[in-house]
């Protein structure tokens, strides 16, 4: 039987990384500015892991919006010993909560593992 969940926010991962160049310019590629700008400075490249806090998998961070009128945003992963090698767009987690504060949507991508976001705290990192 798995162990029951601890009350309260559970802590983020935020494992660091940084972008390298080249997967800069392919997220540019992936998700360009509707008006032809380059905006490169849109593209994250001080990634920090945003899944909730884990022991095994790759970490993964949102590097850019992707502007799409179907959502969505350009991720990278990584694993625990190395670097990111690769970005793509995945889908937004469609993971919807209302409560005395309105509607809250989940920042993660479809099929994340872990929590959603509003179930951890972002200002505590596992480890800290």
């Amino acid at each position: 039987m798995p162990a029951p969940l601890p009350s309260g926010p559970a802590p983020v991962c935020g494992a660091v990384s940084r972008l390298p160049e080249r997967l800069v310019l392919a997220a540019l590629r992936l998700a360009p500015d509707p008006y032809g700008e380059p905006e490169d400075h849109l593209v994250e490249r001080l990634l920090s892991c945003t899944r909730e806090a884990h022991t095994t998998g790759d970490h993964y961070a949102p590097v850019r919006e992707s502007g799409s009128a179907h959502g969505g945003a350009v991720w990278t992963r990584w694993p625990p010993d190395g670097r990111p090698a690769a970005v793509e767009v995945l889908p937004d987690c469609p993971a919807v909560v209302t409560g005395h504060d309105g509607a809250r949507t989940c920042a993660e991508f479809l099929g994340h593992p872990g929590r959603h976001t509003w179930e951890l705290d972002p200002d505590r990192p596992a480890g800290w």
